[in-house]
């Protein structure tokens, strides 16, 4: 009995897995031969492909609302390695010739490691239109070849401005593990300089996504959503484009100019190699204009990519060869300020110090002596110390004249005793003295506190990426840089030497001409604020909407007597009515516009003088300064005054001045 029910249930198993795999075998069966048509199409019509959408960079504006950097399209040809698979090779063999570019150029390109397999590789850009067609009209020669269009920039301005603007290149592989490019991908554009650099988050936009339904030939049967690009944000400066064109064009002229004056310490032509010039409003610290020269046009990092080779045209293009074209002067240009930098001295030498209870070491009271020669006092308590001897810029004896006069007239003779002074009353600094016990004891070093306080020896801040700190020198530094470099600084000692060329801005002391325009920025001001150089001014999105104003930081105050700022920015006045630049400035408006300034004239052996002018101007309710800098320009007066004088000219609609005939002096 129980046999049986056991019989009996085993065949009913038996059946239901016998129809199982029956109704399974003609399922497959219908799935894969009488609708294996059906399935196919409908796998073949489901495949989906996502496209990137390059989101269009934001551009940069100047003051006045004119655009300084835009973006147009531009054809790329790029090349998936995995899609052109095995017929890689005759790809590039025919791109090649379509694009007339080496074939070995092209496999460089493409065997670039910054790239996955899987990334599509541009390998030109601006490709004119009758490519773009042969090459989409034969897909099947260049199979994972495609041609995008995608934004690049625009210069409507050329080469102006350059440094400032920056340009962009492709990012680095290593880059691309940095938190700050946590959305990058290969090939993605980031900017390498100037606001492109500093402010590329902003500038940079979201990329969108675009989703493609294609078959398996890759047809596109249309897009099927995603997410569309975002731009970004518009970058506005402090810059003036006009006030930009005026500085370059008066600075180029003004070396084209000096180029034609002999110059006889060298027996030769002033070569006039290289400069800078810094336009700022001292109010705010705003950079109206910065100009470095010899510059380049943005544009060339546009070009096409291959056709780049980077160990030799770069070089060729932006080495020493060229003048170092990339290379910002006025931020990144290190240079001996020459009698430019005499305000400075004179403030710190009119100021009573706390280190020693004493009279100031100059005042504005008395009257010194202006001869052609200054020669260190004989020290009695050493008979073995030496005597030195400096030279005025000039042969004649100025005779007897104050503070002020000694300013306008840039008399290095009456400049030299004050670096004696600080010789004399603070050397040897702790822990060199000799002195048992204070060797713990800082350095007694008024002179190099007080040209740091004025900004001299540290970054401005500015805004811009590259900037250097420059040098004020001493005892201690000395001695380092000895230990550090022998060969290059074979003497360790601080000498009284240091103090007195210190005094008038040679020596080891360096500043660059943006500090030197934030300096004097400073000594215009009533309360003598130090703001920081800036060159934005706001960021906007796409529809105007302020995103945020730059913060106009100012540091402390300098750290001088109010009376005594006065004093000096009053003195200076007289530089260009009846001192050093007085021929520089002949005939020109007093009465119309305030100008103070100052020349200099930096000795840089063995190449020929630098030449230096620093200005403070006033009129119409505006306010600036302007500093110039000429490398091999000779004297302050003979060719950076001329250059301030027409930018100045310009600044205030005045008729331009024939520099010809300039008296050469300090």
């Amino acid at each position: 009995m129980t046999e049986g029910r056991a019989g009996l249930r085993l065949k009913v198993l038996a059946a239901l897995v016998v129809a199982m795999f029956a109704a399974l075998t003609t399922r497959l069966w219908f799935l894969q031969v009488l609708a294996a048509d059906d399935y196919q199409q409908i796998a073949d019509d489901n495949a989906v492909r996502l496209v990137e959408q390059p989101a269009v960079r934001g551009r940069i504006i100047d003051a006045a609302g004119e655009v300084l950097v835009g973006n147009r399209p531009s054809s790329v040809v790029t090349v998936d390695r995995e899609k052109a698979g095995d017929d890689l090779q005759d790809v590039v063999s025919r791109l090649s010739q379509v694009l007339d570019v080496p074939v070995a150029d092209l496999e460089r390109r493409l065997d670039d490691p910054n790239y996955f397999s899987f990334s599509p590789i541009p390998v030109a850009m601006d490709v004119p239109e009758r490519v773009v067609f042969y090459i989409r009209e034969r897909r099947d020669d260049f199979p994972g070849v495609e041609v995008p269009d995608r934004p690049v920039r625009t210069y409507p301005l050329g080469e102006s401005a350059a440094h400032v603007l920056g340009y962009l290149s492709e990012i680095f592989a290593e880059e691309l593990d940095s938190p700050t490019f946590a959305d990058y991908v290969p090939g993605d554009l980031v900017g390498r300089a100037g606001i492109e650099a500093v402010y590329e988050q902003d500038l940079s936009g979201v990329d969108g996504i675009t989703k493609y339904r294609v078959n398996s030939a890759g047809e596109n049967l249309g897009p099927i959503g995603g997410e569309p690009p975002v731009r970004g944000n518009d970058v506005v400066l402090t810059l003036d484009a006009d006030l930009q064109v005026l500085a370059e064009r008066s600075l180029i002229l003004g070396m084209l100019r000096a180029r034609g004056i002999f110059d006889s310490d060298s027996r030769s032509n002033l070569k006039a190699s290289a400069g800078a010039a810094v336009v700022m409003n001292p109010d705010t610290g705003g950079i109206e204009a910065m100009v470095s020269f010899p510059s380049f046009n943005p544009k060339v990092f546009t070009r096409s990519l291959v056709q780049f080779d980077a160990e030799f045209d770069f070089d060729t293009r932006f080495g020493a060869a060229t003048g170092y074209p990339l290379l910002n002067r006025a931020i990144a240009g290190e240079y001996p300020p020459g009698s430019v930098y005499k305000p400075w001295v004179a403030l710190s030498a009119l100021q009573r110090t706390k280190e020693v209870p004493r009279e100031p070491i100059v005042t504005t009271t008395d009257v010194y002596e202006c001869p052609p020669e200054y020669v260190t006092p004989f020290d009695e308590s050493d008979p073995n110390a030496i005597i030195y001897s400096f030279n005025n810029w000039t042969s004649a004896n100025l005779g007897f004249m104050n503070l002020s006069r000694a300013l306008a007239l840039s008399c290095d003779t009456i400049f030299y005793p004050m670096g004696y002074e600080y010789w004399r009353l603070y050397y040897p600094p702790p822990p060199i003295d000799d002195v048992q016990g204070n060797d713990d004891v800082p350095a007694r070093q008024p002179l190099q506190r007080d040209l740091r306080g004025a900004g001299f020896g540290s970054e401005t801040h500015v805004d811009l990426l590259g900037e250097l700190s420059g040098r004020v020198p001493t005892a201690e530094w000395k001695r380092n840089i000895h230990a550090t470099y022998p060969e290059s600084f074979p003497e360790g000692e601080w000498f009284p030497g240091d103090f007195i060329l210190m005094t008038i801005g040679q020596g080891d002391t360096l500043v660059t001409p943006i500090q030197l325009a934030a300096a004097y920025s400073a000594l215009m001001h009533q309360d003598q604020r130090v703001c920081t150089p800036h060159v934005l001014d706001r960021v906007v999105d796409p529809d105007g909407n302020l995103v945020r104003e730059y913060r106009r930081p100012c540091r402390e105050r300098l750290p001088f007597d109010p009376g005594y700022v006065a004093y000096v920015r009053e003195a200076l006045t007289g530089t260009v009515r009846e001192g050093t630049a007085n021929g520089a400035f002949s005939g020109f408006p007093f009465d119309r516009v305030w100008v103070a300034g100052k020349t200099g004239t930096a000795e840089v052996d063995p190449k020929q003088d630098y030449s230096w002018f620093a200005a403070m101007t006033e009129a119409l309710g505006e306010r600036h300064v302007v500093v110039v800098l000429v490398e091999q320009g000779g004297h302050g007066s003979t060719t950076a005054a001329p250059i301030a004088r027409r930018i100045i000219e310009g600044m205030y609609g005045l008729e331009f001045s024939d520099p010809t005939g300039v008296e050469v002096t300090d």
